[in-house]
């Protein structure tokens, strides 16, 4: 009895990685929507850092110009109080600050506050879809601290805000009082020309020291010159007198 032939097997199939099975369609649009929410967190934050850049910068450029006021050393007198305007100057630097500080932390930092909250609600449903995201969530548990001053307080992001724009202020009122209450104008002093001082008697000569000869009344005084004739003075001649014999 011949056995029967085996069955054909088919070949061993090579391994194939299995792939990932496709997001479903809502956990799709879940995570187009996160990644946009991040999108505009980063956005608010660079907006936020260029503002902060520009306060620094005008800052430094009202200093400048208070520096450049020292050289006039003007003063004006404000309700009996003599304050120099150099310091002036540097504390005008206060209000472009204060408007700095509005955009910063009332507009945009509230803005962003807003995104972040956003994103903590769109990683929550992400995480009931099965997916590990909590970035904000991290985000803002590794972004505030404490200090000794502050003791068991935690400084957040609007805390160190604050203290960004005190420290800029406190610098400015202070360079302010040194420059509008320390500096004076000092009195100009007129340079006169020097004397003229003439020379001692010792080193002018006799002539020049001498003073002028008196004339001498007791010499005769010097006639005034009188005609000649034929080189005898007309008053030495006498005329003829009477008549004279004429020849016949």
């Amino acid at each position: 009895m011949v056995d029967p032939e085996p069955a054909p097997t088919s070949p061993p199939s090579s391994a194939v990685p299995s792939t990932p099975p496709p997001a479903p369609p809502l956990g799709a649009g879940q995570i187009e929507i996160w990644k946009k929410i991040v999108d505009v967190q980063q956005h608010f934050n660079d907006l936020e850092l260029r503002i902060r850049n520009f306060a620094l910068i005008v800052t430094g450029a009202f200093l400048g110009l208070g520096g450049y006021a020292i050289k006039d050393a003007g003063v004006v007198d404000l309700y009996g109080l003599k304050v120099s305007i150099a310091g002036l100057v540097v504390v005008s630097a206060i209000f472009p600050l204060a408007a700095f500080y509005f955009m910063d932390r009332l507009w945009y930092h509230r803005l962003l506050d807003g995104s972040v909250y956003a994103g903590i609600e769109a990683e929550t449903a992400l995480k009931d879809l099965g997916y590990q995201v909590d970035l904000g969530a991290k985000i803002k548990e590794h972004s505030p601290f404490k200090l000794w001053l502050t003791k068991e307080k935690m400084i957040r992001s609007a805390t160190k805000m604050d203290l960004f724009y005190a420290i800029l202020a406190g610098s400015l009122l202070m360079v302010a009082g040194f420059l509008g209450f320390g500096i004076r104008p000092q009195a100009v002093a007129v340079k006169t020309p020097p004397p003229i001082v003439a020379p001692p008697a010792a080193h002018v000569s006799d002539d020049l020291a001498s003073p002028a000869v008196p004339a001498d009344t007791s010499a005769p005084a010097l006639s005034a010159t009188q005609p000649t004739v034929g080189g005898v003075p007309s008053n030495l001649v006498k005329p003829i007198v009477g008549s004279s014999k004429i020849g016949k």
